[in-house]
């Protein structure tokens, strides 16, 4: 037996498949459990620790234009003129005045305006961690800007064109990307320790492995294969009386010893990628040392 060259043995990538194979569940969880607990931290960072939840409004209103007499109008308002014009004090002022109870820091801090297609169509989004002054700055826009059209001669009216709820709003969630990136880890972590794991890990997997182990015991193939059949031909006796014994049906009893030594050799059962090389290494030395012969191993 050549311990040595055993734990010195070179890479395998099919031992190294064989020990992937068996401990892919592991990876598998790893990788779930991260994702979970990746979106669970994310969660309860962003809905806990982030501060005040956001609230968002966004209503469309319907422009029509004085295309008779100011053909160009379109060309001036347009989504970067409007964003700037709902905050400039005509808009705003009569905001104020339609309620009293916003202050024109809240209004230019919350409100902005998106021509996402048709220029027709202008969004007004209100923003704010207060859900009721977010509410208010809303409403006021729905007086002040259908007002604001009565003294621009380019424009003949803004009407509201889709009157929208309120609802809570994240410009910063992350919930896909904290699942992959916790997933992520989770599977690079499992990995790295499946593959440390199998440095260390002296379970007997291929013909290479019991070849460094027991050099003396030649591998026979797997049971009923030509590969099998042909070693057995060519190393045994093939009708030969042989006994065939796995490791876990061992037993120190004095009448087993005398039928194996009365048989033609013993016939060893690997369950490969087991674990149970100490006990493999058992079995072999004390048939050795009862004079057993043992003429193959065999999955």
């Amino acid at each position: 037996m050549s311990s040595n060259d055993f734990y010195a043995r070179p890479i395998d990538l099919k031992r190294f498949w064989r020990q992937f194979r068996k401990r892919i569940w592991m990876v598998v969880a790893a990788t779930v459990v991260g994702a979970i607990l990746g979106l669970l931290i994310y969660v309860i960072y962003s809905n806990v620790m982030s501060g005040n939840t956001v609230y968002q409004i966004r209503n469309d209103y319907y422009i029509t234009f004085n295309h008779e007499e100011f053909p160009n109008g379109v060309d001036y308002y347009n989504a970067y003129t409007w964003d700037g014009i709902l905050r400039d004090d005509p808009i705003v002022n009569k905001a104020l005045e339609v309620d009293s109870g916003i202050t024109k820091a809240q209004i230019l801090e919350s409100v902005k305006g998106e021509i996402l297609g048709d220029y027709r169509i202008l969004t007004v989004v209100v923003t704010g961690t207060d859900k009721e002054l977010v509410q208010k700055i809303s409403d006021a826009y729905k007086t002040a800007l259908p007002a604001f059209a009565d003294i621009i001669d380019m424009i003949k009216t803004i009407e509201v064109w889709t009157d929208a709820d309120i609802e809570v709003y994240d410009a910063y969630t992350r919930e896909p990307n904290a699942a992959f990136l916790g997933g992520l880890i989770g599977l690079l972590v499992s990995l790295f320790a499946v593959h440390l794991y199998g440095i260390f890990d002296d379970a007997i997997y291929t013909e290479r492995d019991w070849a460094l182990r027991y050099p003396k015991i030649p591998y026979l193939g797997k049971r009923d294969t030509d590969e099998y059949n042909v070693n057995r031909s060519h190393l045994l006796q093939y009708d030969g009386n042989y006994i065939e014994l796995a490791s876990d049906q061992f037993r120190y009893d004095l009448d087993e010893f005398d039928r194996m030594r009365k048989a033609d050799g013993v016939i060893l059962k690997l369950k490969p990628g087991k674990d149970n090389t100490d006990e493999m290494d058992k079995v072999v030395y004390t048939l050795l040392k009862q004079d057993v012969k043992i003429v193959g191993v065999m999955e």
